[in-house]
């Protein structure tokens, strides 16, 4: 028989609210705790309430003797434990030597035969008929292992289940004492471990490994729930978690995976059902209680997969919202088990166009998928998708054929121009000049980066000066319509159209190409350079920004070398001489002002 666990009062005072904790004291001092009886591992108790109804507290401990989690009774639902579970607590840890201590269930039965047994259940259903319903789904689940019975793992359960308390445990402190900086909290951050392992798992095709460390996983995690609010519980934990929702879909993945028998599907589904209710209203377990619920014989699913889809696709009610999650995860499984018919006909039942071309390109079938992305595919960032896989696959006039037909679609400036840069490079880097320079336009035309310039320049060469005139025309009608000024400006830079440039710097004073054209024009425009300058340095002072007076005189320290340099000497002292008399209330700036004399 294992010894009590020993506690201190600060383990007992942590885990309660301040009012659980003084009235626990209370009642324990009270004499209202009795039958207190440790049975390996559990303690329980019955604790007398303020109106003399009695409460049953159990208490389930690991086997180094940390709680895994403390129940009761009782109404109590705020978070933390509630006053009889502190007054039992408190209970053995003041009076150790009066808790009973019984053998554990196990060793109660061990020396009963099947028809003791059987007449013992029987005896017990007869005294509590609800048992019934628990006898039938115990033994649904004992006509199938258990699923950490029959693999090996790469971890052990019990420390992963305590570190996931542990870490729940803190999480909660943290927000409770404001050491937590985010609106809600993300518990699933405490399943991270698990997630590894589980994905590890499923990469080695362990789905079995994977059910038990899931399973676990999930207990541990509800059991750290216990310390919260559930009215607010979806405010305090935030659903919408990515975290969470990884974690119901690496339980779709491996129940989908272990190919489970029917009655060990529905028990899943059950279970997953129950757990996902006590989340207080989430739906991260949602998908893989419906993975479970499915399997892989429903039947719009089946159909589907023989290339026979109904009218609704492979759901008979409404699209859940995590329907595009679980085909993706469907299709995954297919494609790892070489059924590629199936994957072929639910990718196309869901419209799920481009992982139906991919996989036809993969297949060899390359014709069928270049002909039907053409017919299909509207959006130019699934063309170069399918048009990258082709050339991945080593057919290249094909992609570059189906790029060539996306560029006549109509489509956002920015996928135009995604496109177009792609079809640029892949017809140069084999040898379709032609091709590449049509590209290399319409890249430019889309969104006038000077990148496409710069490109337009170098493969044109000798011709340049012939094409010169239309790219500038290019540029600008882009530009129009387009945002662009400082890529607008590098091109004017690099074809020393300064005119240009300085004009759009002057209407955009806070481009970051600004300092480029005043190195560019310092020398030929030395008063309009030092101009820019000068305004920008103004634009702090006049505002006061005193943290950001060095930039201001960083500034007129460049403004005051320009004009050094121009021979205008007088000019300049003229205006530090005005700076200084403006500021010279300004106790920090202006010994900076009066050290640009130097």
């Amino acid at each position: 028989m294992s010894r009590l666990p020993d506690l201190d009062k600060q383990q007992i005072r942590e885990r309660a609210g301040a009012q659980s904790w003084t009235r626990g004291l209370a009642y324990f001092a009270q004499g209202a705790v009795r039958q207190v009886v440790w049975r390996e591992g559990v303690l329980t108790a019955q604790v007398v309430g303020s109106h003399h109804e009695l409460y049953r507290v159990t208490v389930r401990f690991d086997a180094q003797g940390a709680i895994i989690n403390a129940e009761c009774t009782c109404p109590y639902d705020w978070g933390g434990d509630c006053k009889h579970i502190v007054a039992t607590l408190l209970y053995l840890l003041n009076r150790p030597e009066q808790v009973e201590q019984r053998p554990d269930l196990t060793s109660l039965l061990a020396p009963l035969d099947a028809e003791q047994l059987t007449r013992l259940v029987v005896q017990l259903v007869a005294v509590h008929p609800d048992l019934i319903d628990d006898v039938e789904e115990l033994l649904a689940t004992l006509a199938t292992p258990s699923t950490s019975a029959t693999v090996s793992l790469p971890v052990d359960l019990a420390v992963l289940q305590r570190r996931i308390r542990a870490d729940m445990r803190r999480l909660l402190r943290d927000y409770d004492t404001g050491d937590y900086y985010e609106d809600v909290i993300d518990l699933g951050e405490a399943l991270m471990p698990a997630i590894e392992v589980v994905g590890d798992l499923l990469s080695a095709d362990d789905a079995r490994g994977a059910l038990a460390v899931l399973e676990a996983g999930t207990i541990a995690w509800l059991d750290g729930c216990q310390w919260i609010d559930h009215d607010s519980m979806g405010d305090v934990i935030g659903f919408a978690s990515d975290t969470l929702a990884t974690w119901g879909e690496l339980w779709a993945e491996a129940l989908l995976r272990a190919d489970l028998e029917p009655q060990e599907s529905q028990r899943w589904a059950r279970t997953l059902q129950t757990w996902n209710d006590a989340l207080g209203g989430g739906y991260a377990l949602l998908i893989a209680a419906t993975a479970a619920e499915q399997g892989w014989r429903y039947p719009p699913l089946v159909a589907a997969m023989q290339g026979h889809p109904g009218e609704h696709g492979i759901w008979e009610g409404d699209r859940p919202r995590f329907a595009d999650k679980l085909v993706t995860i469907r299709l995954r499984i297919l494609q790892a088990r070489g059924r590629y018919e199936e994957y072929l006909n639910l990718a196309r039942a869901e419209r799920r166009f481009l992982d139906y071309l991919k996989m036809l390109v993969t297949l060899g079938r390359r014709e069928a998928a270049a002909a039907e992305a053409r017919t299909y595919l509207t959006d130019l960032g699934d063309i170069l998708a399918i048009a990258q896989t082709l050339i991945d696959h080593g057919d290249v006039e094909k992609a570059l054929d189906l790029a060539t037909h996306g560029l006549t679609l109509n489509a956002p400036h920015r996928q135009r121009e995604g496109l177009a840069r792609w079809l640029r490079d892949e017809a140069a880097r084999h040898g379709r000049r032609d091709l590449a320079l049509h590209a290399g336009w319409i890249a430019l035309g889309a969104y006038p980066l000077a990148e496409h310039y710069r490109w337009l320049r170098t493969w044109l060469h000798d011709e340049w000066d012939r094409h010169r005139e239309q790219a500038l025309q290019t540029v600008e009608l882009a530009s129009a319509n387009i945002n662009n000024i400082d890529e607008q400006v590098e091109i004017y830079l690099m074809e020393q159209m300064f005119d240009k440039a300085m004009a759009l710097v002057e209407k955009n004073p806070w481009s970051s190409k600004l300092g480029q054209v005043i190195d560019a024009v310092r020398a030929t425009h030395p008063r309009w350079a030092f101009e820019q300058c000068y305004r920008q340095a103004a634009a702090i002072m006049d505002r006061g920004l005193a943290s950001a007076y060095i930039n201001a005189i960083t500034w007129l320290r460049q403004g005051r070398d320009i004009l050094l340099v121009s021979g205008q000497h007088d000019v300049w002292n003229t205006v530090l001489n005005d700076l200084i008399q403006k500021h010279y209330k300004k106790y920090k700036l202006r010994p900076m002002l009066e050290q640009l004399r130097r």
